[in-house]
């Protein structure tokens, strides 16, 4: 509406009633905003078009149904000129924010830290939850089913009927069956709560996630510590992992554990997919990595290249192997980073779901 509701005077309006009608109303820039407001309203109303009114304030929402109720006969001309005048208003408008900062703090939840959205309206004395739904509807799914496996049977089923369909729908799969019968069944218990109850089930639930401090890695201290290791130099990886050792023996062991080295290839890659990891890794660092590896016949590296052989063709591997002969003496800087090249590739094809690596075994773990 052109000025918006709440900044409006709030006097009785004068349209009908102890003599007025239509003859008597003034000219329409002399007509209080909410008068006009009344009159458009009334307009799209008569052409069944429903406007979101309840998303104003209810004291404009008051005044509005005090206007039209009052309202008698209003001259074609002059609702026709309330029209013009709010279109001409209309397209004159690129933005709008009529709801102040409540508003905006409800626009950008998903958007902005949510740590920082609640500090902001406990600051200026607003709930810390604006629409708990909607928060919950934006919850990542596999948060979500954890949070409904730990609540009764009656709120999961007042949860899934507040979702989209679609995302109940994804929730209820991901449910052991049992339960999603369960709940299912609770679904039709659901018609007698009041909007009061629901109300507190949302904001019950959506303060649940609020009592969990936000987190600043994704990745566990142990896998994070595992990634850096995984590049550095063996010698160095094998120091700080002494010394982990000394610190927090758990600790070292969930390290090594997240640790994935050229020397595991052999024990933790399924044989038919050597010929994946090798594919997209040119032949030089090929060469390069089976030459330092094989320095040490008995090493665990020397192994791996024993076993990446054995999945290739034989006259790929001869080849190869004349190749690393040829080869000979690889500098530890060259022939690390060349491991270092299939590794990576191991780990990408991994994360990519192409290919699927053993779990390593408790007593290879202790031995790593």
């Amino acid at each position: 509406m052109p000025d918006g509701l709440p900044g409006l005077p709030l006097p009785l309006p004068a349209i009908g009633g102890q003599g007025h009608d239509g003859d008597n109303l003034p000219a329409v820039p002399q007509l209080p905003q909410s008068q006009k407001a009344a009159i458009l309203v009334r307009l799209l109303l008569n052409e069944d078009i429903k406007l979101p009114l309840q998303d104003l304030p209810e004291s404009c929402q008051i005044l509005l149904t005090e206007h039209m109720a009052s309202m008698r006969i209003v001259k074609r001309e002059i609702s026709r000129d309330v029209a013009k005048e709010f279109l001409r208003e209309l397209v004159t408008i690129g933005l709008t924010n009529s709801r102040g900062l409540e508003g905006a703090l409800s626009d950008l939840e998903g958007v902005i830290n949510e740590t920082t959205i609640q500090k902001m309206r406990r600051e200026i004395g607003l709930k810390a939850i604006s629409d708990p739904w909607l928060r919950l509807e934006r919850l990542e799914n596999e948060k979500l089913r954890n949070m409904l496996m730990c609540e009764s049977t009656e709120i999961a089923a007042v949860v899934l009927s507040k979702l989209s369909v679609s995302r109940a729908a994804e929730l209820l799969s991901s449910l052991p069956g049992d339960i999603a019968r369960r709940i299912t069944w609770a679904m039709s218990m659901t018609g007698t709560v009041s909007p009061d109850a629901i109300e507190r089930i949302g904001l019950s639930l959506a303060s649940q996630l609020d009592s969990h401090a936000p987190m600043a890695f994704e990745e566990a201290a142990e896998n994070r510590v595992g990634a850096i290791l995984n590049q550095a130099k063996a010698a160095v990886r094998d120091d700080l992992l002494e010394s982990l050792e000394d610190e927090d023996r758990e600790f070292a062991r969930e390290v090594r554990r997240s640790i994935f080295t050229f020397a595991h290839i052999a024990t933790r890659l399924d044989p038919m997919d050597v010929t994946k990891i090798l594919r997209d890794v040119e032949t030089g660092a090929q060469i390069d990595a089976f030459a330092f590896a094989t320095a040490d016949p008995e090493s665990d590296n020397a192994k791996t290249v024993e076993f990446m052989l054995t999945q290739m063709s034989s006259r790929l591997a001869d080849s190869l192997r004349e190749d690393v002969e040829a080869r000979g003496e690889v500098k530890e800087e060259i022939g690390e980073a060349a491991m270092g090249k299939i590794v990576s590739e191991l780990r990408r094809l991994a994360d990519a779901d192409e290919i699927v690596l053993l779990e390593i075994e408790e007593e290879e773990t202790e031995k790593a």
